[in-house]
C-alpha cells in the first residue's frame, strides 16, 4: 500500500479516508442483501457500490502524485451518488434501506472534502505564508479561540449528504456556512481537510444556527457545530494545527 507523504503541506492525505470509506462500503455490501423491498434494483445498487470500492482501492494503492489517486476519489463519488439516488427513489422506511442510505451519505461526506482539497491543491498556485499583524486583545467571551481556515465541508445528517464551507475553526467546534440548515440538537457527521492535508472525520451536534437575513448579506447562513467523538488521530492533528497558527482577534 502506498504511504502518505506527511512531509508535504501540499499533499492531500487521501489514503486514510479512502480506507475508512472502503471498509464501510465493504461491510455495507454484505448487509444490503437483507433489503426486501421489491422496488429496489438490488443488483444495480450492489454493482455501483462494488465499483466505488474498486476506485477507493486504487486510491489506497497509488501514489498521491499519480492521476489515479485523484481520479479514484471522483469516480467513487460518482458511483455512490448513483447508489444514493437508487435508494432514495424507493422512498422506503425499511431499516436496511435507511441504514444503507446513511452509510453512503457519510462516505460521500468524507470523499467530498478529499476531492475539493485535491482540486484546490491542483489548481491554486503556491502562496507565501501570510504575515501576522500586531495582535489585539483575545476575545474573552469565547470558550475556545478561533483559528482562520478556509475549507470545504462534507456533511451527513440522517440519510442525506450535503455540503458547506468554513472560514474558521476552534478546538471545540466549527461554523459551517450552508443553506441546508439542520435543527438545533441534530447529530451530523462532518469531514474537512486541514492545510497540511490531514482529513478530519468526526461527529458533531448542531448547537446554534444562523438563518439567511437579506439585511446582512455578508453574514453567511449556517450552523455552529460542536465536535463529538473526535478520534485521537484527528484530535492530535487539530492540536498541531492550532500550535502552528495564531488565533483570530477582535478590535476593541
Amino acid at each position: 500500500m502506498a504511504k502518505e507523504k506527511l512531509t508535504s503541506s501540499s499533499t492531500v492525505q487521501a489514503v486514510r479516508p479512502a480506507k475508512v470509506a472502503k471498509d464501510m462500503l465493504s461491510e455495507l455490501l454484505g448487509r444490503i442483501q437483507d433489503i426486501r423491498n421489491p422496488a429496489l434494483d438490488l443488483e444495480k445498487l450492489s454493482r455501483n457500490i462494488a465499483k466505488a470500492i474498486g476506485c477507493l482501492f486504487s486510491v489506497q494503492t497509488s501514489d498521491p502524485s499519480d492521476s489515479a489517486h485523484r481520479a479514484g476519489v471522483v469516480q467513487a463519488m460518482q458511483h455512490l451518488s448513483k447508489s444514493l439516488e437508487i435508494l432514495q427513489e424507493v422512498r422506503s422506511a425499511e431499516a436496511a434501506v435507511l441504514d444503507s442510505s446513511r452509510v453512503i451519505a457519510k462516505v460521500l461526506a468524507v470523499l467530498y472534502t478529499v476531492s475539493k482539497a485535491q482540486e484546490r491543491v491542483a489548481t491554486e498556485p503556491k502562496k507565501a505564508p501570510s504575515k501576522i499583524g500586531k495582535p489585539t486583545k483575545v476575545d474573552p467571551r469565547r470558550s475556545f479561540q478561533r483559528i482562520a481556515i478556509s475549507a470545504e465541508i462534507g456533511l451527513q445528517s440522517d440519510t442525506n449528504f450535503f455540503t458547506g464551507f468554513t472560514e474558521d475553526i476552534s478546538m471545540g467546534g466549527i461554523f459551517i456556512a450552508t443553506f441546508d440548515i439542520k435543527p438545533i440538537g441534530s447529530q451530523v457527521s462532518i469531514s474537512f481537510t486541514l492545510p497540511n492535508g490531514h482529513v478530519v472525520m468526526t461527529g458533531g451536534i448542531v448547537r446554534w444556527v444562523r438563518e439567511y437575513n437579506p439585511a446582512t448579506p455578508d453574514m453567511h447562513p449556517g450552523m455552529g457545530i460542536q465536535f463529538e467523538n473526535v478520534s485521537d488521530e484527528d484530535s492530535k492533528a487539530i492540536h498541531k494545527f492550532f500550535r502552528q497558527r495564531s488565533p483570530m482577534f477582535y478590535e476593541e
